[in-house]
């Protein structure tokens, strides 16, 4: 998602008999917090594709931002075309929350 030396992606998958256990926020925060304060990153990038509320949800929980969206997203794996939407956060919105 990005070629700069101080911005990274966070990505997460989990299975659906854990979803609403809150697994992947802990995690997400965990990782948040390693990538600002030990990898010296300013932005993180995440993002979720259309129709995807629970994603969207964890998302605007742990405090990221939308920033665009884009049509003709390819997912191979998943043989499909879809919409995807991508939110940021940056360290000194981490730091102020």
């Amino acid at each position: 998602m990005t070629e700069s030396d101080d911005e990274c992606e966070l990505g997460y998958w989990i299975g659906q008999e854990f979803w609403g256990k809150g697994y992947i926020p802990e995690a997400a925060r965990e990782i948040i917090r390693h990538g600002f304060e030990d990898l010296k990153m300013n932005i993180i990038w995440c993002a979720y594709y259309d129709g995807n509320f629970k994603s969207k949800k964890v998302q605007e929980k742990l405090g990221f931002v939308f920033h665009h969206s884009c049509g003709d997203v390819d997912v191979p794996l998943m043989n499909e075309i879809r919409i995807g939407h991508t939110n940021y956060m940056t360290k000194e919105k981490w730091i102020l929350d």
